[in-house]
């Protein structure tokens, strides 16, 4: 006589011979399993919409940059200085990101500025750009990136800058029209934002409304 269990093994292969086929359709979602329908081509789009932007970042020093800012005459620059190891700056760059997808290219320049490169020999700038792009990537930042080739310190200290984050914004003109740090304390623990503190001084700028220019540390 056949052992229980051997003869149930051999009920429970028959019984997949004829659920096996059902199971592989409803899978695939076919009603003829055993041929594959060939693959049909790439769907087309009849709307004008452009591909979508690419995150990207460029190695450049602080003097770059402000040539850059410079090349922006009759554009309201945002200029958003920021790094990896920078918690307050991660928490608040998406809103960068979200400036420069709402106000069309030929009113604003939105410049993100990483300050990851510490000056150390054996950690290159280079070093740190896949960090910083993955970063960008997670935030689809499509604005202008830029990785700092100068070391952090040594821009903190020739713009007379204690820490990041900090945000420059000019007017139309290139004048720097106000820098946005918490070096004295002026936003409290949580630090300015771009909803409270930034995007009413843009709008003002952008309708012509240009406040008395900050001084332009270098």
């Amino acid at each position: 006589m056949p052992h229980p269990a051997s003869t149930s093994r051999h009920l429970l292969a028959t019984a997949l011979l004829f659920v096996a086929p059902i199971l592989i359709a409803g899978c695939n979602g076919a009603t003829e399993p055993t041929t594959a329908s060939p693959s049909a081509p790439p769907a087309t789009t009849t709307d004008d919409k452009q591909p979508a932007a690419s995150v990207s970042v460029e190695i450049k020093s602080w003097k770059d940059v402000q040539a850059l800012i410079a090349a922006q005459k009759g554009k309201v620059v945002v200029v958003d200085l920021w790094s990896t190891s920078c918690v307050p700056c991660m928490r608040e760059f998406p809103n960068l990101v979200a400036l420069h997808n709402k106000y069309p290219a030929e009113k604003i320049t939105c410049i993100s500025v990483s300050c990851d490169y510490e000056g150390l020999e054996e950690e290159p700038p280079e070093s740190k750009k896949p960090a910083v792009i993955k970063f960008l990537e997670s935030t689809k930042a499509t604005c202008t990136n830029l990785l700092l080739s100068d070391a952090d310190v040594d821009v903190y200290e020739s713009i007379k800058l204690a820490s990041i984050p900090a945000v420059y914004v000019y007017d139309t003109q290139g004048k720097m029209a106000k820098r946005f740090d918490n070096d004295a304390g002026d936003y409290g623990d949580e630090g300015f934002t771009y909803e409270d503190h930034i995007i009413p001084l843009i709008e003002k700028l952008m309708a012509g409304d240009t406040p008395s220019p900050e001084s332009d540390p270098k």
